[in-house]
């Protein structure tokens, strides 16, 4: 058996045992290993066991699956392996569990050690005060263990779950429930309940409502061995009329209000008057409602974040898409306009160059409409034989017909002969595109303007490098530098629509866009993974690749 511990990510810190059946990962909640990183798929990949052995399956994900940075479909795995998920780390482990005690080598008295958390007597009469601290605490380490990896859960309801399990497991309760709030002064409402006897898991729980209104309104814990006679209830009718012999109720304490209670009862009195309750699990449920708090809390704060990334995603896209929008009316509008003129005046050279112009937007808006759907849908590369540097040539010439209307200047530089690869050709285009216009664009408010293009591979990688042109900072601060435009597109939250499309497109080949801001200006660096078209033709491409550092 093995765990799943995230290192890197949202849920990073968490850790998911494997069950015999496996597991799957992926943003869906019907996965076991549930994320809410939204570079990975809604089923991304599995984890399996196949006798001694365990194995990873990449289930097609859009983004793929990689295993100590190599991208599998299918692998085998082991302990210590690192899997990579979008941007989430998952290291394999052994499985969450602490070995039992050897009771072959210890006097039959420690062989019987119980944790004072427990149900029924604890049995250290015949220890020394040393043996009986140790037994204690061993029993606390696995109960606060036991307690960590219940909360370890990021959805709210299977965590509830987990921790009745857990009550069940450390105590002799007969009924158990979590009651919570969906905010400051909202009703309390049953969110988990369980019976032990699974007979019962049916009927209906009714619980008094003077115990609830007593602990919560002092939000402080309370145990009763005999509640239906204890004041502290003011003899409530639906106490005396509940038939229970025993109960903890405890409250679940946030930072600024109470987010609910935990509560468990005994219905039968124990057989010979002993008490199944003591003050250790009070102190037990009130470190359970602890960690419980701390869970829920979290996932409230991730979900407030991750929607204020969401809206602010939302607001600059709309607002990067309707500026887009605008320039391209404008540009038909005035394409239009000279088209009438021209009709007006019978001058056909002038309707041409309108009609030029129309046709050209319309082309902007065609290329708008296919990054939207890049970004909303699976990306799944088409393969074929390409040159790199003669991909890399025409992406050069269309953009420095761009860069000349803005009087930026390319200066491009390749480190390479003519390499034949296998990989989505018009895609790969696209992606380098997007990213030297970005740096064009950039660069827009810098005297003298100019952009470095610079191609290199070292048989393993294709590398483009792009550095925008260098603004004068000198004079000026770095938080103002930050704040300026130039800047903007390099922020890794959310680099715009077209940088977002040529991360896409290249982590569908393996690679990626990894973007770096410097004082002045702004690095690029578009790399993927060589995949050579066949065995043959390896030895030529090597030797044409290293025959040369530059042209």
């Amino acid at each position: 058996m093995i765990s799943l511990f995230i290192t890197r990510g949202n849920e990073k810190g968490r850790v998911y045992d494997v069950p015999p059946e496996g597991a799957t990962v992926g943003r869906d909640l019907d996965n076991l290993i549930c994320l809410t990183d939204l570079e990975t798929s809604r089923t991304h990949c599995q984890v399996l066991y196949e006798g001694e052995n365990f194995f990873l399956i990449d289930l097609k994900s859009s983004n793929g699956t990689t295993v100590n940075g190599k991208r599998v479909a299918r692998t085998s795995i082991k302990i210590g392996d690192h899997i990579q998920v979008g941007q989430t780390v998952i290291v394999v482990l052994a499985a969450s569990s602490i070995p039992a005690p050897d009771n072959s080598e210890v006097p039959k008295s420690r062989a019987k050690i119980e944790s004072t958390l427990t149900p029924g007597p604890v049995r250290t009469e015949n220890l020394e005060d040393s043996d009986r601290f140790v037994a204690v605490m061993k029993s606390n380490l696995q109960f606060m263990y036991n307690a960590s990896l219940a909360t370890s859960r990021k959805e709210v309801g299977p965590m509830l779950d987990d921790v009745l399990s857990l009550i069940f497991e450390w105590t002799d309760a007969d009924r158990a429930c979590i009651l919570l709030r969906d905010g400051p002064k909202k009703p309390l409402q049953a969110r988990a309940v369980k019976h032990r006897d699974p007979t019962k898991k049916d009927e209906k729980l009714k619980i008094s409502r003077s115990i609830l209104k007593y602990v919560d309104h002092r939000a402080e814990g309370v145990i009763s061995s005999d509640p239906r006679n204890d004041g502290s209830f003011g003899k409530s009718l639906s106490v005396i009329e509940s038939g229970i012999s025993e109960v903890i109720c405890v409250p679940i304490c946030g930072r600024t209000y109470g987010i609910g209670l935990i509560y468990i009862d005994k219905l039968i009195e124990t057989p010979g008057g002993e008490l199944s309750f003591s003050e250790d699990h009070l102190k037990l449920l009130h470190t359970i409602a602890h960690q419980t708090a701390v869970a829920i809390e979290n996932e409230e704060y991730y979900a407030t974040i991750l929607e204020k990334e969401r809206m602010l995603a939302v607001g600059e896209t709309a607002e990067k898409l309707s500026h887009r929008i605008k320039n391209i009316l404008q540009s038909i509008n005035g394409g239009a306009f000279l088209v009438d003129e021209g009709i007006d005046k019978a001058d056909i050279s002038t309707v041409e160059k309108g009609w030029d112009i129309v046709k050209r937007n319309q082309q902007r808006i065609s290329r708008l409409v296919l990054e939207m759907m890049l970004i909303n849908n699976d990306y799944v590369p088409e393969k074929e034989s390409f040159c790199v540097v003669e991909m890399l040539d025409h992406a050069i010439e269309t953009q420095r017909v761009n860069a000349e209307s803005l009087k930026v200047e390319i200066e491009y530089v390749c480190g390479i002969r003519p390499v034949k690869v296998i990989g989505d050709r018009r895609s790969l285009l696209d992606a380098v595109e997007y990213v030297i216009a970005e740096a064009v664009k950039n660069s827009r408010s810098v005297d003298d303007p100019k952009v470095l293009v610079r191609l290199e591979s070292n048989l393993e990688v294709i590398e483009v490098f792009v550095k925008s042109a260098e603004a004068e900072v000198d004079d000026i601060s770095q938080e103002s530098v930050y704040k300026s435009e130039i800047f903007s597109a390099g922020k890794e939250f959310f680099p715009g629509l077209e940088l977002s499309a040529s991360q896409k497109i290249l982590r569908g080949h393996g690679g990626n866009v990894d973007i770096s801001n410097e004082r002045s200006h702004e690095e690029y660096r578009i790399w993927f993974p060589v995949v050579l078209p066949s065995d043959q033709e390896a030895n030529t491409i090597v030797q044409k690749a290293q025959g040369t550092n530059g042209p």
